[in-house]
């Protein structure tokens, strides 16, 4: 897969998680106000589990073998990306977990979050600069 495809695929995903995560906002707000659509709530929050633990495969799925292709920068860029996903996905599983409502008191911290999240690796590991498909493979010579 080129690069370029990868990003796009990864890009998609976030868009797709930010579209998730404003609708959790909108309702775990009314829940909060007292409305009862807590088990809409509950929907929602299941599918950003699930949305976000796939993302979260893909990145790693897909990036890994890219950033190799870059022999000065991919190693150090891997490894960031593991120590990363390993301690802010479990952050993320974390505050996503637990009762419905608990979820829904501490929402706008966990967008603020994984908006954060996603904005500093669109900077970094999702960059067009860092992910293109003119990768040079100096030890192959092309």
């Amino acid at each position: 897969m080129e690069p370029s495809q990868a990003r796009a695929i990864l890009l998609s995903q976030h868009d797709r998680l930010r579209r998730l995560l404003t609708q959790i906002q909108v309702i775990a707000d009314r829940v909060l106000e007292g409305e009862g659509v807590v088990a809409e709530l509950h929907e929602q929050l299941e599918e950003l589990r699930a949305a976000f633990a796939e993302h979260n495969a893909s990145e790693e799925t897909l990036l890994e073998p890219i950033l190799r292709l870059d022999f000065a920068w991919g190693p150090p860029r891997i490894q960031r990306m593991l120590e990363e996903h390993a301690a802010e996905h479990a952050m993320f599983r974390e505050t996503l977990a637990g009762p419905d409502l608990e979820v829904a008191e501490r929402m706008g911290d966990v967008i603020e979050e994984i908006d954060a999240h996603m904005a500093a690796e669109e900077r970094t590991f999702l960059s067009p600069s860092v992910l293109r498909d003119d990768i040079l493979n100096v030890e192959e010579g092309s």
